[in-house]
């Protein structure tokens, strides 16, 4: 009869400890390994980057980069079998959703270049809060929730000739392929390639007010580093707020320059290939 007793209480000892590690030790491994992840993930993004960046600076066309994004978090640690379920993410091309154009403000149809494209992982995870990462315009994006941060990129910049008058620097990205989606574990692959790069000088006898507006889903993000970005120019260079105005909207955002002399496009056309 004891020994009837030990074991039951061994029973409800041993199923207590399990439910305790289902219910609060394996949420806590799944949601440190999802954290990882995005950590690893948001790395990827950034060798990307700056795989193009190292090409177009070196001048090198026609070769190839090729890079991985992680899927998944993995398996969590195991007790006794009782592990967290990894989490699903998402890569995907999309060639259509990301539009920046730089324009006359006084005459939207003269147009001087237009960037397009988006490189984006989405998350799916269980426990740690979801999170997008986009290459977007040459820039590495994170959204959280509703709010989108930029994290490296080339910002538009404003400087002064040797004159005194306003020049503007704005660096455009175009991404074109087959519009992809992969969605799983594992890994995805990614190439890149370089297919042409420019830069343009427009002089302006009469100072033009030139507008880059971007229909994008970041244009908080972008709004508020164009304009941190702006703020820190060197003193030296007198640019003020009554240089430039920034308005952000549902669309996008729009930045306009105002006064512009010398207009310089930095152009960049990648091929970009998603892979299972």
């Amino acid at each position: 009869m004891a020994g009837a007793v030990v074991t039951v209480l061994f029973v409800i000892i041993f199923t207590t400890m399990l439910a305790g590690v289902a219910l609060y030790y394996v949420p806590m491994w799944s949601k440190e390994s999802e954290s990882e992840h995005m950590n690893k993930v948001s790395n990827e993004f950034y060798t990307i980057r700056d795989g193009v960046n190292d090409q177009v600076s070196k001048g090198v066309t026609g070769s190839s980069l090729y890079s991985h994004v992680a899927l998944t978090s993995g398996t969590t640690t195991s007790f006794l079998g009782i592990q967290g379920e990894p989490s699903r993410g998402t890569l995907a091309l999309d060639i259509d959703s990301s539009i920046f154009e730089l324009y006359d403000q006084d005459n939207a149809s003269d147009i001087y270049g237009i960037g397009k494209g988006m490189l984006y992982f989405q998350s799916h995870n269980g426990y740690y809060v979801n999170q997008e990462y986009s290459y977007e315009q040459g820039a590495v994006l994170v959204r959280q929730g509703t709010s989108s941060t930029v994290r490296e990129g080339a910002p538009p910049v404003l400087d002064r000739d040797a004159q005194g008058c306003l020049t503007l620097t704005v660096s455009l990205f175009s991404l074109f392929g087959e519009a992809t989606s992969v969605t799983g574990t594992g890994s995805a692959g990614v190439e890149t390639s370089i297919i042409h790069t420019e830069a343009t000088m427009i002089p302006f006898p009469s100072a033009k007010n030139i507008t880059l507006n971007g229909s994008t889903s970041h244009g908080d993000g972008w709004a508020r580093w164009i304009n941190s970005s702006l703020r820190s120019t060197d003193p030296a260079e007198n640019i003020t707020s009554g240089n430039y105005t920034i308005v952000m909207d549902s669309d996008g955002f729009r930045f306009t320059a105002i006064g512009v002399r010398m207009l310089t496009i930095k152009f960049t056309v990648i091929e970009v290939k998603v892979s299972k």
